[in-house]
């Protein structure tokens, strides 16, 4: 079967490549052999190839955090799925035809779910649902503020938050963004610069915001700490900027400003299956209700993996980048037949 692999660290586009590796063979009585069908392309699968990941594998090694996919068989102990089921993939190293894995690292999927909004679900959605939901204690018609709005994460965040009568804030760094942000669901956007903090609340009828979701890192943090209400959070989720976040130490001291990071992968490790899989049930739900889309910008096969990351690195790309492991995707429903490829 085709597999990427990476044997060193450097510019994703030119470490990663496609290879033949022998077939995962039949699954052990806990297991399940699944067929990878599609897998969405996530900025930590970058930051991994790149050697700048929490967590770096020993080399060489595969990737891939994000994967839907069908089972082909069950272990006989397996007793919770059936062949044809279509499922999301929990663990990682996704990027191949055909994965063996435990049981109770699948999650059983809605026939009806679209088969690329799916594969977007396990780290964008349940990100924006644990930072909206969990992690802080937001009330009706709280604003939350934060800096790549037109993320996977930020547009994510956008729509469960609007779902949850939430409000949202977005800092871009292009004029023509703002748009954007307005059109995937944003309630309001905003330019970075030298009058972000008068702007923004303003824009905010001079309240101020009960949560900060940043992305990015770096000197342009702080302002957005002036926009919090004391006692006020800002999650780190993301470290697009490459620099140290900054923060006000006046507002640490005297507003009680707190910082704290979020990392989903280390989240799901450490929490119980049943929060686990309540989570992904949670997604799955505003999935199907609609709340969730994802833009699609392309597709690719394993073969084509530089092309598909070198549209990944690409400045102002919209919408995400997916690998089809084995060609084309269908629903599974009977209401529908719609082929991605």
């Amino acid at each position: 079967m085709k597999q990427i692999r990476f044997d060193r660290f450097g510019l994703p586009s030119r470490v990663a490549y496609c290879v033949e590796v022998e077939d995962p063979g039949p699954p052990s009585p806990w297991e399940v052999l699944v067929e990878v069908q599609a897998c969405a392309l996530n900025p930590a699968d970058l930051a991994r190839l790149s050697g700048r990941y929490g967590e770096l594998p020993q080399l060489p090694a595969t990737l891939g955090l994000e994967a839907i996919g069908r089972v082909m068989a069950c272990g006989a102990s397996v007793d919770q799925l059936c062949e044809g089921d279509r499922v999301i993939l929990l663990g990682n190293e996704n990027w191949c035809q055909q994965r063996r894995i435990a049981a109770s690292l699948v999650h059983k999927l809605p026939p009806e779910l679209d088969p690329l909004q799916a594969a977007s679900l396990k780290v964008s959605a349940c990100t924006a649902i644990e930072l909206l939901r969990r992690q802080s204690q937001l009330g009706p018609g709280a604003w939350v503020i934060q800096n790549a709005p037109l993320s996977s994460v930020g547009r994510a965040v956008m729509q469960v938050a609007r779902h949850d009568g939430l409000r949202t804030l977005n800092v871009v760094r292009r004029p023509e963004a703002v748009s954007e942000v307005l059109a995937a669901g944003g309630d309001a956007a905003i330019l970075a610069g030298d009058r972000l903090v008068q702007e923004a609340k303003a824009t905010m009828g001079y309240a101020l915001g009960g949560l900060v979701l940043d992305a990015v890192g770096g000197e342009g943090v702080a302002p957005l700490g002036e926009l919090l209400e004391p006692g006020g959070t800002i999650i780190q989720y993301g470290m697009l900027s490459g620099q140290p976040t900054q923060l006000a130490c006046e507002d640490v001291i005297f507003r009680d400003i707190n910082l704290k990071g979020f990392w989903l992968a280390r989240h799901l490790a450490q929490v119980s299956h049943q929060h686990r899989d309540g989570l992904m049930s949670e997604a799955t739900d505003l999935l199907a209700k609609k709340v969730l889309q994802a833009q699609v910008a392309a597709t690719y096969t394993l073969d084509e993996i530089t092309a598909a990351l070198r549209h990944f690195e690409t400045p102002g790309r919209r919408g995400r980048v997916y690998l089809l492991p084995n060609g084309p995707v269908q629903h599974l429903y009977s209401g529908g037949h719609q082929d991605h490829g």
